[in-house]
């Protein structure tokens, strides 16, 4: 097969979770990345996209979010609920749908699980500034100068956030050779949409930054 880096970051995306996604995120971190060297050069197209989720709903908004976003760097992806209707399916179901409809990668996302950190604040003083004026005003030093007084003060405040982490993975169908795998770490700030949109978005991040994607 021929180098074809455009085909193969096509097929390259798939990232599904039970709750929940360009580098571009602030609230989306990759914190582990992999991409085999030989396999993502072969010249592939289509991609299988599975969002491993518990609740139903869940799998088809999340599938359904990363087939758009991916729809919009030219890759063509199918969302796996389309094809693949029922809850659990097993891998030889999996590799069929995806060679059936000449995906040549199908890409897993799983949800791993919210981890919660204590942050504390303490408190600030902020402070304002009076001009008292000394014997040299009108020459001399310093002239004047700054008394002090405290303005407002902010009580000390315990604050607390929760990291999502998501793992996805990308294999070729024919072979089941894994090609990529990455780890993304997502602080939710908003809705569970926007935590979905941060997620689909540090993975793709992480495909471009890896040559899988344009």
């Amino acid at each position: 097969m021929r180098p074809n880096f455009l085909p193969v970051l096509r097929f390259l995306a798939v990232c599904a979770l039970a709750t929940l996604t360009s580098a571009c995120s602030t609230n989306s971190t990759i914190k582990h990345s992999y991409v085999d060297p030989l396999l993502r050069k072969l010249d592939l197209d289509g991609v299988l996209v599975i969002a491993v989720a518990q609740n139903r709903e869940n799998r088809i908004t999340f599938e359904n979010m990363f087939v758009k976003a991916l729809a919009g760097h030219g890759v063509n992806a199918i969302a796996a609920h389309s094809l693949l209707p029922k809850g659990e399916v097993t891998a030889e179901e999996v590799v069929a749908a995806a060679s059936n409809n000449e995906l040549d990668t199908v890409l897993v996302t799983r949800y791993i699980g919210a981890n919660t950190e204590e942050i504390y604040h303490p408190g600030t003083i902020y402070y304002g500034v009076t001009p008292m004026y000394g014997a040299g005003y009108y020459g001399g030093f310093p002239g004047y100068y700054g008394h002090a007084y405290e303005v407002a003060y902010q009580q000390p405040v315990w604050t607390s956030n929760t990291t999502h982490e998501v793992i996805a993975d990308l294999y070729v169908t024919d072979t089941q050779e894994h090609m990529w795998q990455a780890v993304s770490d997502t602080i939710k700030a908003g809705s569970t949409d926007k935590l979905r949109h941060d997620v689909i978005a540090s993975l793709i991040g992480d495909l471009k930054d890896q040559g899988l994607l344009d």
